[in-house]
């Protein structure tokens, strides 16, 4: 009979195949673990470094929009400059204006001293009307308004039965060949064309408009034996597709424009045609060309170039730009020193008389 109270026989040892087999899935695990843990390093490397180029982005964007904030200041007290010196030029021809309404005065009272003398009357009226020629062409280099006058001066002397009219006519036709062969410049068409580009330009499609956004591709149609979690990730997936658009950008292309950077472009194209407008009736050529190649120079960036109504436009800024503005304008004293020594050989002959 054996003994409760003898020790009881000790458990058999684990095998050595048992533990050699939990090694290796403790190896398993750990390397399963370094390979999540070198994804996620890699996962977060990544995000930072397209975080790092998009702040770069925006960066860059934010100095252009800095840049181009202080060009407008520029040209906002370049236009002051400009508005004071047409402030002057007013002033001035109000002036000019004063003494021509005195001339008109004096030329009243001369009409009727000379009412007994018509070819005196016209004599003092050719020569009046040569000197608002002349006027015209140093004031406003207004060659159209000078070269109607020499020829209604001459078409009158030519009437003059009495007069030696010879010399006179040879002056105003010479200076009437000098006018005729200057370049014209329409510079009421010119100021007409800028101020329709001026309203244009609301108009003009932008280039990263809806027509450069590549529309997503049409959701997959679901089948009767999808499961509800297949379901589920579609519509995520559908959902999640239509929070981004995806746009095609050369490399020398404009980016995509806030609202506000779109508002600020058109505002400061349109100070920039009014600029060249100012320059155009102050016929500062400099000025004028240079603001005139910067609007191109905005429009055939920022704006679709394959739209009609931009490559109007363009079309128009070009030819603008390439109008001549100062041209040199001869005078036409010799007419008017000829009617002049005509009027002075009169009065000496009927003073002498």
């Amino acid at each position: 009979m054996e003994d409760p109270t003898a020790n009881p026989p000790l458990p058999p040892s684990p095998r050595p195949r048992q533990g050699a087999r939990a090694s290796t899935l403790t190896w398993a695990a750990l390397l399963i673990a370094l390979l999540a843990l070198g994804g996620i390093i890699a996962v977060a490397w990544q995000t930072q470094a397209r975080d790092e180029a998009v702040q770069q982005a925006l960066g860059q964007k934010v100095a252009d929009l800095d840049r181009q904030l202080s060009q407008s200041a520029a040209l906002t007290r370049r236009l002051q400059t400009q508005v004071i010196e047409a402030q002057n030029r007013l002033e001035q021809f109000e002036t000019q204006l004063a003494d021509t309404q005195t001339q008109r005065i004096a030329l009243e009272e001369m009409y009727r001293e000379l009412s007994r003398a018509p070819d005196d009357w016209l004599l003092a009226e050719v020569e009046q009307t040569l000197n608002i020629a002349a006027q015209q062409l140093a004031l406003a280099g207004n060659v159209k308004a000078a070269i109607g006058a020499l020829q209604s001066a001459d078409q009158r002397l030519a009437r003059a039965d009495k007069l030696q009219t010879a010399a006179m006519r040879r002056a105003i036709n010479a200076d009437l060949e000098k006018l005729k062969v200057l370049p014209w410049v329409d510079l009421s068409g010119m100021t007409v064309k800028l101020d329709a580009l001026v309203q244009q330009i609301d108009t003009l499609p932008l280039a990263s408009g809806p027509a450069s956004i590549v529309a997503a591709p049409p959701a997959n149609i679901r089948k009767a034996e999808d499961g509800w979690f297949s379901r589920l990730a579609d519509d995520a997936w559908r959902e999640l597709r239509e929070l981004m658009r995806i746009r095609k950008v050369g490399a020398d292309e404009a980016g995509l424009l806030t609202p506000n950077q779109t508002y600020f472009l058109k505002e400061n194209l349109k100070l920039r045609l009014l600029g060249a407008r100012m320059a155009l009736l102050a016929r500062d050529e400099t000025h004028y060309r240079e603001d005139l190649k910067l609007a191109r120079a905005w429009v055939a960036k920022y704006f679709d170039t394959q739209a009609k109504p931009t490559a109007a436009a363009l079309a128009n800024l070009k030819v603008l730009q390439d109008s001549a503005l100062n041209i040199a304008v001869p005078d036409i004293n010799g007419s008017v020193n000829a009617v002049r020594a005509a009027r002075s050989a009169r009065e000496t002959a009927r003073g002498a008389r």
